[in-house]
């Protein structure tokens, strides 16, 4: 099999929306070997280190984006995941291997959270955010509020951007040049944007839990600007003379990791993704290869006169089923919303549709979320409920009645707990339209899985799988996928 599955084309930077002036690429493999990191340790040393804590949920990910001869033999690893390691050392991800990790990542790992930990419903529910480890936000509940408290956000600097933490921290050290973020890049929008957008996510996650029974509950349900759920703020927004859309993104994904390293007094970005197999052939018997993406539902919220709000929805590593702040530096090989490295699907939500999707929204996160908390999984649910291309393509089918995206890998045992935790949570009082829980049901049976496919299946997930892959891009996998060149790498060797 190939190793150069990360490949970088030869002819990005040739339009001027790539921004090879702001941020120049560098292959991965490349900065490897180029990088003091190669130079001054051995590869055995550096996957000793890198190894040494895979609990750390930063980790793992990682492991899948190495270059092959670089992941190490599975003798690095903990016991537990030394099968595991053998597998990755020698081979790509298949739809199936995630589905299969998905389920026995729930038994495999020793217990990530603490028990002080908040659970995924925990997490939905909370009235605050922590914005760092001194400083705790409670949730405004007026737009005057909201405001008020993001006016004089200063500029911060993640801990992250800054310096890496832990294991990654010791990697970079060690090698002097490589550096496991984006340096030299800046965000999409200012910190008073940055901060109220995770402030207003978690506004509609909270709107979202009133839909459970509160009974016994000390606190009375949350409201914002008067409303108690998010299409009922979505159609106050309106009236206020704002301006709502949302649509089905999908870009590689890079599991919140970046890498860049020095040159000279140049930082160079190293585009990170995790390449698999598609378990599909191409028209001359090779097994198809691509990029795994990172999907989700954007919604951008513009008021009259100011800049707009960016949220996303999604189950995501972070614990939860809901909503999140769609904060990103501006790396222009993976999250340009304009460019063509996040690829839209063409359905445009907005008015009575995009409230309907609010909605299901909050019925999937309130089934989600109290699945994760009962049945104790681990991250939330994450994988075994649902990757986030899953939870998305899921809310694309209750919403269109098909999905664009792949691969999908949400089990018929996952679909079967989901079905009983919705009757649960309607036999306990959850308030749900009649609307919502139809198409949910109707979603969970029809919604593809990628896992085998027969002469019926294949031509659509053909389609699905050309439909998920960016427009543009570095890598010359998606390029080749999108038809670009015919010389680009596209099926094992």
């Amino acid at each position: 099999m190939s190793d150069d599955q990360l490949r970088l084309s030869s002819t990005w930077g040739q339009s001027a929306d790539d921004g090879t002036g702001l941020a120049p690429l560098i292959g991965l493999d490349e900065a490897l070997e180029q990088s003091n990191l190669r130079r001054g340790i051995s590869r055995e040393a550096f996957l000793k280190e890198l190894l040494g804590d895979l609990h750390h949920q930063r980790l793992i990910p990682l492991l899948l984006m190495l270059p092959r001869r670089w992941r190490g033999r599975s003798a690095s690893l903990p016991e537990h995941l030394r099968s595991l390691g053998n597998l990755l050392e020698n081979n790509l991800v298949s739809p199936l291997l995630l589905a299969t990790l998905a389920d026995d990542l729930q038994h495999m790992l020793p217990a990530v959270s603490k028990p002080s930990e908040l659970s995924a419903l925990d997490r939905w529910s909370q009235r605050q955010i922590s914005i760092s480890a001194e400083q705790t936000l409670a949730l405004p509940q007026t737009l005057q509020a909201l405001w008020s408290m993001t006016a004089d956000a200063i500029e911060r600097v993640s801990v992250m951007q800054q310096q890496p933490s832990g294991t990654l921290a010791k990697i970079s050290s060690m090698g002097g040049a490589l550096t496991w973020s984006n340096r030299g890049l800046t965000n999409v929008q200012a910190e008073p944007e940055r901060l109220r957008n995770r402030l207003l996510a978690q506004i509609l996650n909270v709107l979202g839990s009133n839909r459970l029974n509160r009974a016994g509950h000390a606190s009375e349900p949350f409201s914002f600007e008067g409303v108690g759920s998010g299409r009922e703020l979505l159609d106050q927004l309106n009236k206020q003379g704002w301006q709502s859309c949302a649509r089905i993104r999908t870009s590689v994904a890079s599991f919140g990791l970046g890498a860049s390293t020095r040159m000279g007094e140049q930082w160079l970005q190293i585009p990170l993704a995790v390449p698999y197999r598609t378990g599909l052939l191409d028209e001359t018997g090779k097994e198809i290869q691509a990029l795994m993406p990172h999907s989700s539902l954007e919604m951008e919220l513009r008021p009259p006169e100011s800049s707009p709000l960016l949220l996303q929805y999604y189950q995501g590593v972070e614990g939860l089923n809901g909503w999140a702040a769609l904060n990103e530096l501006h790396r222009p090989w993976q999250n340009d919303r304009s460019n063509g490295t996040v690829a839209y699907q063409t359905t445009e939500l907005r008015g009575e549709q995009l409230g309907e999707t609010l909605d299901l929204c909050e019925l999937m996160a309130a089934v989600h979320n109290s699945e994760a908390q009962f049945s104790h999984l681990q991250m939330g649910g994450y994988g075994a409920l649902g990757f986030c291309i899953d939870s998305t393509a899921l809310l694309e089918q209750a919403i269109t009645g098909r999905t664009n995206l792949f691969p999908l890998t949400l089990g018929d045992l996952w679909r079967q707990r989901l079905h009983r935790q919705l009757h649960q949570q309607l036999d306990a009082g959850l308030q749900a339209t009649d609307d919502s829980v139809n198409r949910y049901r109707l979603a969970l049976e029809q919604l593809p899985q990628d896992l085998f496919h027969d002469n019926q299946s294949r031509s659509d997930a053909c389609r699905r799988l050309k439909a998920s892959q960016p427009r543009h891009s570095p890598f010359a996998l998606v390029r080749a996928l999108n038809g670009e060149s015919s010389g680009e790498l596209l099926t094992e060797d």
